[in-house]
């Protein structure tokens, strides 16, 4: 019953936040992220009021299901919009941008964070590193959802799908 009425909590505040974000003329996807932010251990969470957030991180761990069935489902809806002659026409350049915007993200991520090391001792060049890092890693779900939100069509749509 805890589980259901968590799930409830989670979907309610993602539709709420959707209608705080269409007139700002945000991604639902924004909407999604804040909700969670909200609702999350380190939020509302923290108040321990029943029913209201997830108190603790073994009550996301609970709905691991769910988020894994969502991201199958995305993982079919992108393998789904794929088409081998525009993969072949595509592939050169989405492999030179893949690598590019790898490179740059992890070498933006780690000046940016070997300066902060290096000016106080929040944390170590060896994190710092390793944060850049895993900025490399992009989730393709999320620009998926502002592709389909917005019916987004043409060659640079097709290049980052």
């Amino acid at each position: 019953m805890r589980t259901l009425l968590s799930l409830s909590v989670a979907v309610l505040a993602g539709l709420l936040m959707t209608r705080v974000a269409k007139p700002l003329k945000l991604p639902s996807v924004t909407a999604y992220l804040v909700a969670g932010v909200l609702i999350g251990p380190y939020c509302l969470g923290l108040l321990g009021i029943e029913g209201l957030g997830f108190p603790t991180q073994e009550a996301v761990d609970s709905l691991s299901l769910i988020s894994e069935v969502a991201l199958g489902f995305i993982a079919f809806s992108i393998g789904n919009e794929f088409r081998m002659s525009s993969l072949k026409h595509t592939g050169k350049q989405a492999a030179v941008i893949g690598v590019l915007q790898a490179l740059t993200a992890t070498l933006l991520v780690d000046i940016a964070l070997i300066a902060i090391a290096t000016l106080s001792d929040a944390l170590s060049v060896a994190q710092a590193i390793t944060l850049g890092a895993i900025a490399t890693a992009t989730a393709p779900a999320a620009t998926l959802m502002v592709v389909r939100q917005y019916k987004a069509k043409g060659p640079l749509v097709d290049l980052l799908l």
